[in-house]
């Protein structure tokens, strides 16, 4: 296998890091959000 930089293989690695860190970055701003939304609707229904 040639894991050298430059090769196949290394791009293969590097690209599917990168779209790893980003699923995982766009999960934790979804759960992020819905806290968030979670939170305000649990604030309003307190209030009323």
């Amino acid at each position: 296998m040639d894991l050298l930089p430059g090769g196949y293989n290394f791009m293969h690695v590097v690209f599917w890091g990168v779209m790893m860190l980003v699923g995982v970055g766009t999960m934790t701003v979804a759960t992020i959000l819905v806290v968030g939304l979670g939170l305000l609707v649990l604030e309003s229904v307190g209030k009323a």
